[in-house]
């Protein structure tokens, strides 16, 4: 028995070996991986932001006065939440669209939406008249990764309406408010 299992033992020792060997390639693929993906949602937090402040720019700008206020004003890579929900907030005096999103739990998600996504959220239009009659429209949005970039897209659970987020969706939102 003991002749046997001397026979055997340097084929099972590299085969242990080898199987350890790939386990850290593995490992260090999957952290790869998780590395690309905080600097997606870093950086779809990044986009979002460069959206409303785009597009309170661009309204402030075809107006006497300016009325917009984005909060925050400003947006880096180091204030995006990884857990936690992130908050963008446009107002027009007491007229609010408040974005809210976060991390999926898993590195990608399909739960909600069709196409893999890495960050999720709502947009949601609001004013003292919508509140009083308990009524605040929401829309779904989800960051999803496409290769080294990604597209924000929105889904109307109402109407069944989809598309990307973009300012005329914002513009649609506030429309609503005023």
């Amino acid at each position: 028995m003991a002749v046997n299992w001397k026979r055997r033992r340097p084929g099972r020792l590299d085969r242990l070996a080898a199987a350890i060997e790939a386990i850290g390639e593995r490992d260090r693929r999957h952290a790869d991986e998780n590395d690309r993906i905080d600097h997606l949602r870093a950086s779809g937090a990044l986009t979002l932001h460069e959206m409303c402040r785009k597009f309170v720019d661009e309204v402030n700008g075809r107006l006497s006065e300016p009325a917009l206020i984005l909060a925050p004003g400003e947006f880096a890579r180091a204030g995006f939440r990884d857990p936690g929900p992130n908050l963008f907030q446009i107002n027009l005096r007491g007229r609010l669209l408040v974005l809210e999103f976060e991390a999926t739990g898993e590195p990608m998600s399909t739960d909600d939406y069709r196409r893999p996504y890495i960050l999720h959220g709502s947009v949601r239009s609001l004013n003292q008249d919508l509140l009083d009659r308990h009524l605040v429209a929401e829309k779904s949005i989800f960051y999803c990764p496409q290769g080294d970039a990604g597209e924000w897209h929105f889904v109307d659970h109402r109407t069944y309406r989809s598309g990307r987020v973009t300012p005329d969706l914002l513009a649609t939102e506030l429309e609503r408010l005023v």
